[in-house]
């Protein structure tokens, strides 16, 4: 592992162009655009919006993860968002005045004449506003009849405003709306008691082209949580070792991949790898023999530059796992299919009457690159195939192809295992069920993997731990990120709050599912952790390190071979992953504070450490050691700084 020093050092070239990119703004959204709340003193006072299409049956869309199609751009403080629902096209920009305050303008237009029930600016209270919540109103004033015309079956309360508050006991929203709108109250029911407030932009029958705008202005305030947080780790109690981040190295991009992968293997401790295996290039034609061509120098660009990566990341010892995404034509049945069957389904099935060809070819490769560039590929599997991207099987299919192909493999001298799942998330932890079970199978079964793009509810990250112990080998997030539509959208990648929610599901994933290794989607300019020198078109600007980055290399300077240490805390607002050794007395705590500033205690250390060391990256720091705490008796007092990820690194 690089010394920390060493990292550190390497960080200073490049601090200053952090620290120009830095964003003020205290609004809050996800990467789908909608608004998650205002922090004020780094405490989020919530509130969740979208924008939301109510037809006139009663039908209604919302904006959701990957549920539109997107288009985000960032301007100064101006982060704008367009979108396409059915047809019509939204347009929002949001904009924090100061603290505590945002503006959001929302513009709504169809490109043909229809007749809906409403389309809405739409905002659902969390649990903070119960029961005694309050509403007052600034309105015209007097109102017809007239003037309450929307039609909505959930409405509670419907009355034209100018402006609205929004009380709790704990929590207060403001908002007030460029024109007066009609304002629907739903108070929801006994089984889902969220308060829900709609404002109406348009409503009946809308003229094509015609464009409906309003502007919201919202001012949260409340009382800030600061309340001291208590943790305690137990040390005697090691689980699976933590080998620290990985990377994802599939070369998309000829112009930009290079700058991008030599900056992060130079400054990034890269502990695992996971290569392309081009294999529909590697053996296009059915009859040749893609071996024996290769070795004429008819070897395909794209297969030459997947296996020198692969032979670069071999030579600095990093292991490699190898996935196959597209197949050639002659192996799936049909011609190869994007986006969706009308079953829905996605993808190409192998043909499986040419199972043995598809056998050999795949092996092949794997024996190719072997002999030819020295590398021995550690892990094989299909990219997401699960889900068909872009093979699909079915749980019958995975099994089958790891028993027999993981045989093939083993008679033609490779060593090579196969990883199980490799999931597009981890709600399809059920696809590796039969193999697990399998003892024909367990023999060449060498991980599991999930990718972590969504699913990540406390129940799933225990089933997939439970996978990984039930077939006795390391567990893998074989792709590490949170949207995997944002590179429709690639400037919602330089978003602290993208930053923030990224490293929260890491450390959340590494405390309950305990991974060997989190590899990054990627580590090279495809979803760049890395901007400028034109990744994301951004040309403008030399190459630079995102808070992205900084959260990795802060990560992956968790010394290599520490277990992962239960972990037990009095508070659920703050994230935590806790790992050591006892027999070289190392230690590291991870802590994502998306909160106010609290204190903690820390206890259950071991009694030979005497300090740790606590380093932080937030949108003002990045992988910055900020001090040195004293360990007594086996605890340690400590202030947490807010919406930042927070490490703390035991002193040898």
């Amino acid at each position: 592992m690089k010394n920390i020093q060493v990292i550190l050092r390497s960080i200073a070239v490049t601090l200053v162009m952090l620290f120009s990119l830095q964003s003020f703004a205290q609004a809050e959204f996800t990467t789908w655009g909608n608004i998650t709340g205002i922090r004020v003193d780094d405490q989020l006072m919530e509130f969740n919006t979208s924008l939301a299409l109510e037809n006139q049956w009663g039908d209604t869309w919302r904006t959701r993860k990957e549920g539109q199609k997107i288009d985000f751009e960032r301007s100064g403080a101006q982060k704008t968002f367009s979108y396409e629902m059915r047809d019509i096209k939204w347009r929002q920009t949001i904009e924090t005045v100061e603290e505590g305050k945002a503006e959001v303008e929302v513009t709504f237009l169809s490109p043909k004449d229809t007749l809906i029930n409403a389309a809405y600016f739409s905002i659902a209270l969390p649990e903070e506003y119960g029961p005694e919540t309050k509403f007052s109103f600034i309105s015209q004033p007097s109102i017809g009849l007239g003037d309450i015309n929307t039609t909505s079956s959930e409405a509670h309360f419907k009355a034209p405003a100018q402006e609205m508050t929004i009380q709790s006991p704990t929590r207060k929203l403001n908002i007030t709306f460029q024109k007066p709108t009609e304002v629907i109250i739903s108070k929801g029911s006994e089984e889902n008691p969220q308060i829900r407030v709609n404002l109406v932009l348009a409503s009946g029958e809308i003229e094509a082209d015609n464009l409906y705008r309003n502007t919201f202005v919202f001012r949260a305030s409340g009382e800030i949580d600061s309340t001291p947080l208590a943790l305690e780790i137990f040390p005697d109690q090691e689980g699976k070792i933590f080998d620290g981040i990985g990377g994802n190295f599939r070369l998309q991009n000829a112009q930009t991949d290079p700058q991008v992968i030599d900056y992060n293997l130079e400054n990034l401790n890269v502990t695992w790898s996971r290569v392309e295996m081009p294999w529909r290039e590697w053996h296009a034609k059915r009859t040749a023999d893609p071996a024996a061509e290769a070795r004429k120098g008819n070897l395909h660009p794209k297969v030459k530059a997947a296996m020198e990566m692969a032979q670069r990341l071999d030579q600095q010892g990093i292991p490699v796992m190898l996935a196959a995404w597209f197949a050639p034509e002659w192996a799936i049945i049909g011609k190869p299919f994007k986006g969706k069957h009308p079953d829905g389904s996605m993808g190409n099935r192998l043909d499986l009457s040419k199972k043995q060809e598809i056998y050999e070819s795949l092996t092949s490769y794997i024996k190719f690159m072997k002999k030819e560039y020295g590398v021995e590929t550690v892990l094989f599997s299909f990219n997401e195939s699960d889900l068909g991207i872009d093979v699909r099987q079915t749980a019958e299919e995975h099994n089958d192809l790891i028993k027999e192909l993981g045989a093939m493999f083993r008679a033609a001298g490779l060593q090579t295992e196969f990883l199980l799942g490799d999931t597009a998330d981890l709600n399809s932890w059920d696809f590796t069920t039969l193999a697990s079970l399998d003892p024909e199978s367990r023999p060449y079964i060498g991980g599991v993997s999930f990718h972590s793009w969504r699913g990540w509810t406390d129940e799933n990250l225990i089933k997939w731990r439970d996978i990984s112990n039930r077939v006795g080998e390391p567990l893998f997030v074989g792709e590490g990120s949170i949207d995997a539509g944002a590179w429709r959208y690639p400037q919602i990648f330089e978003e602290p709050t993208y930053a923030l929610d990224e490293i929260d599901v890491y450390i959340k994933i590494m405390n309950l599912a305990q991974p060997r290794s989190i590899l990054q989607w990627q580590l090279t300019a495809d979803y760049s952790v890395l901007s400028g020198g034109g990744i994301f078109g951004n040309n403008e600007e030399e190459l630079y390190p995102t808070q992205r980055f900084f959260n990795l290399q802060q990560l992956g300077a968790t010394p290599e071979g520490l277990h992962i240490l239960p972990v037990k805390a009095d508070q659920k607002n703050v994230t935590i992953a806790a790992l050591g050794d006892k027999e070289n007395g190392q230690y590291a705590v991870h802590l994502v504070n998306k909160g106010a500033t609290r204190n903690v205690k820390l206890s259950g250390l071991p009694a030979g450490i005497t300090s740790m060391n606590v380093y932080i990256t937030n949108q003002e720091r990045s992988f910055e050691r900020i001090k040195t705490i004293q360990v007594q008796n086996g605890q340690a007092e400590f202030s947490l700084e807010g919406a930042g990820f927070t490490s703390l690194f035991s002193s040898k």
